[in-house]
């Protein structure tokens, strides 16, 4: 297997490429610590491209903004999340965009391996999802800019002014929020978006 890391954390990328390099199967594992240098990969010389979520240091793009801009221009390429933000959404959107994967940092060595072998083989990795009903699709942007405005404490009367809507539309916007999110008020709804990786906090 011929393996690109994508992450922004130096140390633990080169813990990541000398662990793998230890494995027979694993022709090449290369990191990535500029984003600018994709622009100018093949992407067919890789088999697994490892993309971490926070790529705050090296990308203006979260991980997941970066796979689906790369599976949208290759199709054919073969990206898996290896990340520490393991909220539902995020694997859920993973797997909506094409991922292969979506592998917790925190396992065994050993496990990491076994997970790789399996995408290479042509499978997937997808823990928690069970289910193709994606949370990440049914709140609408207008319905995620209500309750992130909410969520930072806004009133009623401001964020009527702040997105140029009425008092009734906000509170058709927080009644459709309640009914998708099966919640019965503003901190119940704020609270399991926020499970559910809604609003990106890195």
């Amino acid at each position: 297997m011929k393996i690109l890391l994508i992450d922004d954390h130096k140390l633990f990328s080169l813990s990541i490429q000398m662990i793998l390099k230890q494995n027979t199967e694993i022709e090449k594992i290369d990191i990535m610590s500029d984003i600018k240098d994709l622009e100018n990969i093949d992407t067919a010389q890789y088999d697994i491209y490892l993309i971490d979520i926070n790529l705050n240091n090296i990308s203006e793009e979260t991980g997941l903004e970066l796979a689906e801009k790369l599976i949208k221009k290759d199709n054919n390429i073969c990206i898996a999340i290896l990340t520490g933000h393991l909220k539902l959404m995020y694997e859920e959107k993973a797997s909506k965009i094409g991922a292969k994967g979506f592998i917790d940092k925190n396992i065994e060595p050993e496990e990491l391996i076994k997970i790789l072998k399996l995408i290479y083989a042509g499978g997937k990795y997808f823990k928690n999802i069970e289910t193709k009903e994606f949370f990440y699709d049914k709140l609408t942007p207008a319905e995620i800019k209500i309750l992130s405005l909410t969520r930072k404490g806004k009133s009623i009367d401001e964020i009527t002014k702040e997105v140029y809507i009425s008092k009734r539309t906000v509170f058709n916007h927080l009644n459709n929020i309640y009914s998708k999110l099966e919640v019965n008020n503003k901190q119940e709804a704020v609270y399991k978006a926020e499970q559910l990786g809604y609003f990106f906090d890195f």
